[in-house]
């Protein structure tokens, strides 16, 4: 059965917004995965704070 053109155009568009969203969602788990790793990297162990220790 043949859809519409109109059909074809949501479709369409729907396709690209899914892709640009599954983009999106990528990009912000590998920023968020080198956040967490500049995080450590610069958690010095002089500047962290011991349980019960002295600053």
């Amino acid at each position: 059965m043949h859809q519409s053109r109109k059909e074809q155009g949501v479709e369409r568009a729907s396709r690209r917004l899914l892709y640009t969203d599954r983009r999106e969602a990528i990009v912000m788990t590998r920023m968020e995965e080198q956040v967490e790793a500049a995080e450590e990297f610069l958690a010095f162990p002089s500047n962290r704070r011991e349980p019960g220790g002295r600053m």
